[in-house]
C-alpha cells in the first residue's frame, strides 16, 4: 500500500514535470493506507523492488522511468521561479495600500517553484467583508495600469487575478469536482505572500476537510511574505475613505459591482454559476473558464494504469 501510495503521488507530478525528493514524496504521499514516517518512505524507495522498475532517480530527484529528463528541467524551473517571486513581490506592496485586500497567495505552478519562463503569475485574494467587488476592481486596475494582464499570445510574468472569495466566506469545498486530485493539492500548495490577519491559517482549517488525503502536508510559509507598516495602514484608510465613503457604502458596492458586471466577457457570462468554472456572486468571483482539473485527473489516472499494467485500483 505504501509502494502505491509513492506511485501516486510522483505520477500526480509526472503531469506537471516535476519529479520530488524523498522528503516531498512524504510531504505529498497521496491516500496513504496508514500513517507513514519520512524514514519508512525513504526505505521503500530505496529497498522496494516493485518501485525499482517503475522508477529512477536523478541526483536525489524520483521521476517515473524513463521521465529523467525532467529532474534538470526542475532545477531550471525552480531558477525561473525566483525571477516571478520578484515580480509578485512588487505588485503586492501595491496591493497592501487597497484596504479590501485581506490576503494574497500565490497559487498554481509557481506556488511550489515549477515555473516555465511563458508562464503568468496566478494570484488567489481573499476580500474584505462585503468588498469582494471593490478588491478585485482595484487590483486589476493597478495590473492594468502596469500594463502586466496577460494577452492572448503573451503570458510571460503577467499577472492573473481570476479567483476571489469574501473572509467571511472561506469554505471553498463546493468547487470541488468528483475526481478533483488537483484541487486538493492546489489547496495545500498556496503560497501566502500577505496574509497581515492570518488568514491563511483559518482557510485551511476551514477546508481541512479536503486534506484528510495529505495527511503529511504543513502549512506553507514564505519566508519574504509582505508586511504591512504604518505608512501602507494610514494611506490605505484614506483610500477607503475616498473609494468607500462610509455614508455611501451601499452605493458604491453596487456600482463597482455593476461596472465589472457589465464588461464581464460574453464568453464568460454564458457559463457563469453553471458549474464551478466561473462563479460570480458576492462570496466568489472565479473565472476559470479554461478550467483543467478534469484533465488533469485523467492524465494522472492514465498514468497509474501504465505502471500497474491495467490493473484496477480504487483512486
Amino acid at each position: 500500500n505504501l509502494n502505491i501510495a509513492i506511485l501516486k503521488t510522483i505520477a500526480f507530478f509526472d503531469v506537471f514535470n516535476y519529479p520530488l525528493t524523498a522528503t516531498e514524496i512524504w510531504k505529498w504521499l497521496y491516500r496513504p493506507n496508514k500513517s507513514y514516517s519520512l524514514v519508512e518512505v525513504k526505505e521503500a524507495l530505496e529497498s522496494s523492488q516493485f518501485l525499482h522498475g517503475k522508477l529512477s532517480v536523478v541526483e536525489g530527484f524520483y521521476c517515473l522511468r524513463d521521465r529523467e529528463n525532467i529532474c534538470n528541467l526542475r532545477k531550471k524551473n525552480n531558477n525561473l521561479a525566483e525571477r516571478k517571486f520578484r515580480k509578485a513581490r512588487r505588485l503586492v506592496r501595491l496591493f497592501r495600500f487597497i484596504p479590501y485586500v485581506r490576503m494574497v497567495a500565490i497559487c498554481n505552478s509557481l506556488a511550489y517553484s515549477n515555473a516555465r519562463d511563458e508562464s503568468d503569475i496566478d494570484f488567489f485574494i481573499i476580500s474584505k467583508h462585503g468588498k469582494i467587488w471593490l478588491a478585485r476592481f482595484f487590483t486589476v486596475l493597478i495590473v492594468k495600469i502596469l500594463r502586466a494582464q496577460p494577452q492572448p499570445d503573451d503570458h510571460k510574468d503577467t499577472f492573473c487575478l481570476s479567483f476571489f472569495i469574501d473572509e467571511e466566506n472561506l469554505d471553498i469545498q463546493n468547487i470541488k469536482l468528483k475526481n478533483d486530485i488537483y484541487y486538493t493539492y492546489w489547496l495545500q500548495q498556496l503560497l501566502p505572500i500577505y496574509d497581515p490577519d492570518n488568514l491563511y491559517t483559518k482557510f485551511v482549517k476551514v477546508n481541512k476537510q479536503s486534506l484528510e488525503f495529505l495527511p503529511n502536508s504543513y502549512n506553507n510559509i514564505f519566508s519574504k511574505e509582505i508586511k504591512n507598516t504604518q505608512v501602507t495602514d494610514f494611506i490605505s484608510k484614506i483610500v477607503e475613505f475616498f473609494t468607500s465613503p462610509p455614508l455611501l457604502n451601499q452605493w458604491t458596492d453596487d456600482f463597482y459591482r455593476q461596472m465589472q458586471s457589465r464588461i464581464i466577457d460574453k464568453n464568460l457570462k454564458s457559463i457563469i454559476n453553471i458549474d464551478s468554472r466561473v462563479v460570480v456572486n458576492e462570496q466568489m468571483l472565479k473565472f476559470h473558464a479554461n478550467d483543467r482539473r478534469e484533465e488533469y485527473y485523467k492524465a494522472w489516472k492514465e498514468r497509474i494504469k501504465d505502471l500497474l499494467n491495467h490493473c484496477p485500483l480504487k483512486y
